[in-house]
């Protein structure tokens, strides 16, 4: 199935590319994190990675040099988790409909240059909260879906909003099995991001999920986390009937939904003393 899933979502690239004067590169690249395939055009060439140990399909650009694609400075566009255990060819034209949109949209393109590139500087590679909601795809499938519509409809994608209205009903109705392996998965990952995942993630995973699930699935889930966790949870559940004001940040920095008034950054979302790590 991977190779299947990765000469499908190579090839419905491909015919994007065609049309806008790529040309895919003969045979594939063997890198250490997994196989890759390449178009090249006149200044930007463009690869779509499979990395074998993350289970994930990556699509990346470059700028060209005289020698060809700048192999050492690839820009992450969009990953997409793809299990070739149980996984599909569903789930593979699903990935490759998201790089045609995303390769097909020059603004939208650009805007997803321009986030990585930013979100890679501020974030020392963390990871963010699209790439922690598609880890949680392999416990609620249908959030592959929810996560495309989500990126189609707009630019910036909504991290809060999102996580209030697909993340944490979710969490919350899992929440209420308290011997569930699935809760435990879940608990487990948001352990992960929580000690390795940016400051938007960590915010999300403290203010709008366990702020915003049921005392009992709340309960349920602390359960499983580690006694480091629950002690800076305790510090921001006093947050979870207020109103948290935006961070302050440059003017340049802010990042607000078109078409709506919740601010997509938390400030009061962890505990200082984690801030500062």
């Amino acid at each position: 199935m991977e190779e299947k899933a990765f000469e499908l979502i190579a090839s419905q690239t491909e015919k994007v590319l065609e049309k806008q004067g790529f040309r895919r590169q003969k045979g594939k690249v063997e890198e250490k994190d997994g196989t890759a395939v390449v178009f090249v055009g006149e200044n930007t060439a463009y690869s779509i990675l499979y990395n074998k140990a993350g289970k994930q399909f990556e699509l990346r650009s470059t700028l060209m040099t005289d020698e060809g694609p700048d192999d050492g400075n690839w820009k992450s566009i969009s990953n997409w988790i793809f299990d070739p255990e149980t996984d599909t060819t569903k789930e593979a034209e699903s990935i490759a409909n998201d790089f045609c949109t995303t390769l097909d949209d020059s603004k939208r393109r650009a805007a997803i240059r321009a986030a990585k590139r930013k979100a890679t500087k501020d974030n020392d590679n963390n990871p963010g909260p699209v790439f922690f909601y598609k880890r949680l795809v392999s416990v609620f499938p249908e959030l592959r879906e929810e996560i495309a519509e989500e990126r189609e409809a707009y630019e910036d994608f909504r991290a809060v909003t999102f996580a209030r209205a697909h993340i944490v009903p979710k969490i919350d109705a899992l929440g209420k099995k308290k011997t569930s392996q699935q809760l435990k998965k879940v608990c487990n990952l948001c352990e992960e991001f929580y000690k390795n995942g940016d400051m938007d993630v960590r915010s999300i995973i403290t203010m709008v999920i366990f702020n915003g699930v049921s005392v009992e699935s709340r309960d349920n889930m602390l359960a499983y986390m580690s006694d480091t966790f629950q002690k800076y949870y305790k510090k921001c559940e006093k947050y979870k009937t207020k109103t948290v004001k935006p961070e302050k940040v440059k003017k340049s920095d802010l990042r607000r939904s078109a078409s709506s008034d919740i601010p997509e950054r938390l400030s009061g979302d962890v505990p200082k003393e984690y801030r500062n790590k």
